[in-house]
């Protein structure tokens, strides 16, 4: 009995209000990474490696094998042998942005929900899996192989947290990751994330007439911007009245149009300050957000800019702006396995004195390999005026639908759902792809709304007690 799905099922319910109290505890804490108070053992500053901290301390309490790695990454561990199952999780959390109901990291209930950065993405399904562990510990049910819970706290950002955690420890090749959706997803598109530079140019452009005193947008590479802003002085003198005016106007008009909402307001006689209201969307769907970047840059492209001013509004109103597959950048490609690339255009800058930002965050295919893009990404940027100032790729992900670890974690979703478990693929990307044979596995279920990297994200409480099951029973079909 204690194998079956029931039992994993009725021991995680009754874990409700200590895994809630718990949860709380954990999403209080604010790990968005901050360099500025990191240091030895706090390689991403001190919420990181408080969070990190809570889940090594959980695991010390409960009598599993501990161990923290420089602050990088952690585990708790279970169980003896030889081969190992790991479940990899993160700590870290994306900032915040604007438009919460509720303070992000003063987590709040309601209608079933709990709302707070990380509900979702990832520390409520990361203690679903920990708490998860401690059942599988209870149960005193026999093992063959050691399950490790590996906690990253850099997965948001560079993931070095992973690199530091493989030159300290063999990663094991099977296990999974809670970091995306239920059923499985067996391939993960891989990433190039390129800064693009534009260089300052000083008396390019005129002195007098349109000028882009400067330009931001977003703070997250890997989130559609939800907001931008830009300083723009208008012609001087007896023009600048009637042309602030005629802004105003055409302003109105196309935020209208667009269905979107902003500011426009003097900051000087010729001086005028823009704010426009996008709409976020995590960055591996950016199709699903309006970026307040571009958007902005196209509403901009039509008045007499001039020298770098005009190439930097050029170059997102032109190429960048709802070019979610590249086409424009000549990088557009798809597959069967994980469908179409993807771009977004996630951190934009610009000041006269310093010239022009761009970091995109690019999506390929999971067969495919990266290095043609980078190369007609560089070819077809230089023709456009601007540089690569740098380029990171991690590479894509792909378990055939055969192998063993999908068998086994089909049959565990089937047996907890009644569902069919279909192979799915994500533009996300996971810590599964560290694992020679790992897939994300939940905790979203079909026909839920992901809200990561969203204003007022939440998790479904009844969704993670279900996940919590199912991680379960999945340690220990993959364990026994």
């Amino acid at each position: 009995m204690s194998g079956h799905f029931e039992y994993w099922k009725q021991k995680a319910l009754a874990q409700r209000e200590a895994y809630l109290e718990t949860l709380q505890s954990f999403l209080r804490i604010n790990s968005i990474e901050d360099m500025s108070t990191a240091g030895p053992g706090k390689p991403f500053g001190d919420g990181v490696a408080q969070a990190l901290n809570f889940m090594l301390e959980l695991g010390r309490s409960d009598g599993f094998a501990v161990k923290n790695l420089e602050g990088y990454a952690g585990y708790v561990e279970h169980g003896e042998g030889e081969e190992e199952v790991g479940v990899l999780v993160h700590v870290d959390v994306v900032t915040v942005g604007e438009g919460w109901t509720t303070p992000p990291f003063e987590p709040h209930i309601r209608d079933g929900k709990i709302y707070a950065r990380g509900a979702i993405d990832n520390k409520g399904p990361a203690l679903a899996a920990f708490f998860a562990l401690r059942l599988l510990k209870q149960s005193g049910l026999p093992l063959t192989k050691r399950v490790r819970l590996i906690i990253g706290t850099d997965e948001e950002s560079g993931w070095l947290c992973m690199k530091h955690y493989a030159e300290r420890e063999v990663l094991p090749e099977i296990g999974f990751s809670p970091d995306a959706s239920f059923p499985i997803i067996h391939a993960e598109k891989g990433q190039i994330n390129p800064t693009l530079m534009l260089a300052a140019q000083p008396g390019a452009a005129a002195d007098e007439g349109w000028q882009l005193l400067s330009f931001a947008s977003g703070d997250q590479g890997n989130s559609v911007p939800d907001k931008a802003t830009a300083s723009v002085m208008v012609p001087a003198g007896a023009e600048a009245k009637s042309a602030a005016a005629a802004v105003t106007e055409r302003w109105n008009a196309f935020l209208l149009a667009s269905g979107v909402t902003g500011r426009l307001e003097p900051r000087a006689p010729d001086v005028l300050a823009f704010q426009l209201d996008g709409k976020p969307a995590h960055g591996m769907e950016p199709f699903n957000g309006v970026n307040a970047g571009t958007l902005l840059a196209r509403f901009l492209y039509d008045y007499p800019f001039a020298g770098t001013d005009r190439l930097f509004l050029r170059f997102l109103a032109e190429v960048l702006h709802e070019d979610h597959y590249g086409e424009r950048l000549n990088v557009a490609c798809q597959d069967e396995v994980s469908g179409a690339l993807t771009v977004n255009a996630g951190i934009l800058r610009y000041t006269r004195s310093e010239g022009g930002l761009v970091r995109l965050n690019i999506r390929y295919p999971a067969t495919l390999a990266p290095e043609p893009y980078v190369e007609r990404l560089m070819a077809r940027i230089q023709e456009l005026g601007w540089m690569l100032s740098s380029v990171r790729t991690s590479k894509s992900h792909y378990v055939p639908a055969d192998h063993p670890v999908i068998r086994t974690l089909s049959r565990v979703y089937e047996q907890h759902t009644g569902a069919p478990a279909r192979l799915l693929a994500s533009g996300g990307a996971t810590y599964a792809k560290t694992l020679k044979a790992g897939v994300a596995f939940g905790p979203v279920f079909p026909g839920k709304e992901s809200t990561a990297h969203l204003a007022d994200e939440y998790a479904e409480i009844d969704d993670l007690l279900q996940a919590m099951a199912i991680y379960a029973q999945a340690m220990y079909e993959l364990a026994k």
